[in-house]
């Protein structure tokens, strides 16, 4: 039997790339994207190429909606072996004085209360399974900062030192939690964001001299959640070509 990779934010970007990855392992892969049209076309081409891939239309930033997909994913699979929490964004960027709470707790919500709430959502079932990993996506900006993305900043961060505690938590019932923190990842999103020569500016103060690629991180997850990482837990692995020792 397939075990159960769950991926929030797979409908594009990393998350996409995380679930295809895993896929490669065959596991049966759910979606969790409120992008309902982009959730459904990446079940549909796993589907295709002969893997198991399901899609729920969810808003991970509410409390309801995660307890109720995740019921249903027990209800129906009866295990859950991993949880990448991949939904996120910077979203909004302003000086700190300038920064309207709204946008503040929009971007809190979206990356470090999804995060928990999902993780929440999981914590009792694979405490009784003895078994899961789970890999939470922080970012190198969490550890360097950014000017006007103090919000991001600080949830970035935020998921590290949850992570951590998360680890110590579920050590005892073999369960692991660790963080991947990318860097510049070409994601069409990001991507579309800059410039050419804003890109190719950016590329230069990377030390490998370019941005990643979403299977970087979906390398990175793929390695955490596989038996290679057994021995793993409270790590933050860096996928960024070096820009956060910079």
């Amino acid at each position: 039997m397939n075990k159960i990779a769950v991926v929030t934010g797979a409908a594009s970007g990393i998350g996409r790339a995380v679930i295809e990855r895993l896929s490669k392992e065959d596991f049966m892969g759910v979606i969790l994207d409120i992008n309902d049209e982009g959730g459904r076309q990446v079940a549909g081409e796993i589907q295709r190429r002969g893997k198991q891939a399901a899609f729920m239309c969810v808003d991970v930033t509410q409390e309801g909606a995660v307890r109720a997909a995740f019921d249903r994913i027990i209800s129906d699979h009866g295990r859950l072996d991993v949880l990448v929490n991949v939904a996120g964004g910077s979203l909004h960027r302003h000086k700190i004085e300038e920064f309207p709470f709204e946008h503040w707790r929009a971007v809190i919500d979206l990356n470090l209360t999804s995060t928990f709430l999902c993780c929440r959502a999981v914590a009792g079932l694979m405490k009784s399974q003895k078994s899961g990993a789970i890999v939470n996506i922080s970012s190198d900006i969490g550890f360097s900062g950014d000017a006007s993305r103090s919000a991001y900043a600080a949830a970035k961060a935020g998921i590290v030192g949850f992570t951590k505690t998360l680890a110590l938590e579920l050590a005892p019932f073999n369960v692991r939690a660790n963080a991947v923190a990318p860097g510049r990842i070409a994601t069409p999103r990001v991507r579309a964001t800059y410039s050419d020569a804003e890109w190719e500016a950016a590329a230069k103060r990377i030390p490998l001299g370019h941005a990643g690629e979403p299977e970087d991180v979906a390398e990175a997850v793929a390695f955490l959640v596989g038996d290679a990482a057994k021995h793993m837990t409270g790590q933050t692995l860096h996928v960024n070509g070096g820009r956060v020792v910079t």
